[in-house]
């Protein structure tokens, strides 16, 4: 019983051999050698370990902090101010808020994960994009951010989870308004796309056979563009990794860092992709396409696990890549 990895890109084979004897046990008549393949196992439960890695420094944290402030309001809290305990008490509400954002931003990647089959339906999206920017209505005015909607006079109606797509809008003009700067634009589109494009009818139909041709089944595309500070090239590559937060070099805004890779996840399983565009100086743009209601289910779905599957393979030979 052995275990290697060859080929490229490399997989985890396990070799297993085992005797073949007669009936009496007693003359050998041959070996069996069974072999399988063990990478996405291996990817899996590499994935899990440092996910709980992850996730366990950034409890480790904010625990640490509502432990020391709490602590010291306890042992000192006659020698202290009163506003030096406000402080305290305020520190540690702001960590127990990170806190209850990690876990359930947790859940939700969990979920996902979880490879359980998500619901569609046929939704209006309409009420979903104006939802979300009535949200952020008071926080833009605060940073005085122009908040837009430019959307087709008449969107189809979209096959999609309801409550998950709400979660990337959400999600994404939340970010889009956290990184603008005071005065700046957020713009949220939504159109057809590509365009139903009929070919000319034919005058003589008894000419030749035919048919009402067009293009293939068009998507509703939705972007979430800003005038903000836009991310570097190097922070584009590994904006949509788990606890990777752009923050770190250039903000100081709070996050998980595991919003994106929510996002991400949620996108994929509606069987497409999200994509970005951004410019340091000048902004950010994230777009994404979502099925129609006459769109197959059985189809998304299966878009969907090919699309997990990618994933995890990228995954791994990406780790098997640093590691030689």
């Amino acid at each position: 019983d052995l275990r290697c990895s060859l080929g490229e890109p490399p997989r985890t084979l396990r070799i297993v051999l085992q005797s073949v004897r007669d009936s009496s046990g007693e003359m050998l008549k041959g070996i069996a050698v069974t072999v399988q393949d063990l990478t996405r196992e291996v990817e899996l439960n590499a994935a899990q370990s440092r996910f709980i890695s992850n996730v366990s420094h950034e409890l480790r944290t904010p625990l640490s902090n509502i432990k020391s402030y709490v602590e010291t309001l306890y042992e000192l809290g006659d020698k202290i101010s009163n506003e030096e305990k406000n402080d305290f008490l305020g520190i540690a509400n702001s960590e127990t808020d990170r806190l209850t954002r990690l876990v359930n931003d947790v859940l939700d990647l969990s979920r996902l994960e979880s490879r359980k089959e998500i619901q569609f339906k046929a939704m209006d999206l309409r009420p979903a994009l104006e939802q979300t920017l009535r949200n952020y209505k008071l926080n833009a005015q605060d940073k005085n951010v122009n908040l837009e909607m430019d959307l087709e006079e008449t969107l189809p109606t979209i096959l999609g989870n309801w409550d998950l797509i709400l979660q990337v809008l959400d999600n994404l003009v939340g970010n889009g308004l956290k990184f603008s700067s005071k005065g700046g634009k957020l713009k949220l589109s939504a159109y057809t796309w590509p365009d139903i494009c009929r070919t000319s009818p034919i005058k003589d139909i008894h000419s030749a056979p035919h048919c009402e041709l067009v293009s293939p089944l068009p998507r509703l595309r939705i972007e979430i563009a800003d005038n903000g500070c836009g991310i570097t090239d190097a922070d584009q590559q590994r904006i949509f990794e788990r606890f990777y937060r752009v923050e770190n070099s250039v903000h100081t805004e709070v996050g998980t860092g595991l919003g994106l890779s929510i996002v991400k996840g949620i996108i994929e399983k509606h069987g497409s992709r999200i994509f970005m565009a951004s410019e340091p100086n000048i902004g950010t743009t994230f777009w994404f396409d979502l099925p129609l209601e006459q769109a197959d289910a059985d189809e998304l779905r299966l878009q969907a696990e090919r699309r997990e599957d990618d994933r995890i393979w990228n995954s791994l030979t990406s780790k098997l890549e640093i590691n030689n």
